[in-house]
């Protein structure tokens, strides 16, 4: 479903009217956050995906990593999970429990608690989670308070829904997909981690609706605009020569038509440009803060490969403009 059919879907519900409710439907974050007392707050997510990869255990690590991504986001801690699985009748219960497997081994590195779950009859195969965190009420990542002079950063490389398109048309072979399954294994909790002693204004993660849509809904939420530098942004070995080649996967066209008219290319790089609307998969974050605060997160994030890619202006609120 693209974000403007979500967005027309959600457009009938009434609005939720309860003091509690930190964060619903109407920022469009990545969790909501519900206050149980002044100190205490739920994060709460849920997530499903299709297979992306055809190693069974691999692929429950990969949608595991992405559920869980949604509570560090926020700022949160996850502390338990429920698993929800779509399966064929006639598929094999080893491969069904080796995805398990592969769900409850990221969730027990991510200190998750998998309390139990919910299989339903479907003719391919899904996976997800339903995933609750701890936060403290004050200090909520949410990405609607990005302010005009941050900076922003990106946690991981780009590329992945094109990486894995080639992948599926056969045209990369296995041993190069390795680089890529590694960043969509990798738990978002360093980043995280560092957003929160940098004191971060604003955050997210970047998963289907790709760098751009993620950060338009950004810009749109902090009534901000936001500057893009396209040749800051990490991209992964190969997505360039795969998408000249001619394939380009599906999210791409799906993000442009729901965010494009959003989204200025200053740039001079049509095919970067596209690139940055892909749908990742188990993506990093962006961590959006005051300049002076950058060195505090780098010192604090493992990860040395983060990037600064763009800043948060106060001109054409709700827009991002792409830049060289």
């Amino acid at each position: 479903m693209s974000a403007a059919q979500l967005a027309q879907a959600l457009s009938a519900l009434p609005k939720i009217e309860d003091p509690d409710l930190l964060v619903g439907l109407n920022t469009a974050d990545d969790a909501g956050v519900y206050r149980i007392s002044d100190e205490l707050a739920l994060v709460y997510t849920i997530d499903i995906l299709a297979p992306v990869v055809e190693d069974p255990f691999i692929f429950g690590q990969i949608a595991a990593a992405n559920c869980i991504s949604d509570v560090y986001a926020m700022g949160g801690d996850p502390k338990i999970a429920l698993n929800i699985i779509g399966f064929p009748m006639n598929g094999d219960p080893k491969d069904l429990g080796e995805i398990l497997r592969g769900g409850q081994h990221k969730a027990q590195e991510a200190g998750v608690t998998i309390v139990g779950g919910h299989t339903f009859n479907n003719a391919d195969i899904k996976y997800g989670m339903s995933v609750v965190g701890y936060i403290d009420p004050s200090r909520i990542i949410t990405n609607a308070a990005a302010k005009p002079g941050d900076v922003i950063l990106l946690t991981k490389p780009v590329g992945v829904g094109t990486i894995l398109h080639a992948y599926i048309l056969d045209k990369l072979p296995l041993e190069e997909m390795a680089p890529v399954v590694a960043a969509m294994t990798t738990l978002n909790r360093e980043a995280s981690l560092a957003a929160r002693r940098a004191e971060a204004d604003a955050g997210t993660d970047i998963t289907g609706y790709g760098l751009a849509g993620h950060l338009v809904e950004m810009a749109q939420a902090s009534n901000t605009g936001i500057e893009l530098y396209l040749s800051k942004i990490p991209v992964h070995e190969r997505v360039l020569e795969i998408y000249k080649s001619g394939i380009s996967e599906p999210g791409i066209m799906m993000n442009m038509n729901a965010f494009g008219s959003n989204v200025q290319n200053a740039s001079g790089n049509d095919e970067l440009f596209s690139i940055i609307f892909g749908a990742e998969t188990s993506g990093g974050m962006a961590i959006v803060l005051p300049e002076q605060k950058v060195s505090t997160f780098l010192d604090s994030c493992k990860d040395k490969n983060v990037a600064i890619i763009g800043r948060v202006t106060s001109e054409k609120a709700g827009h991002l403009i792409v830049k060289p």
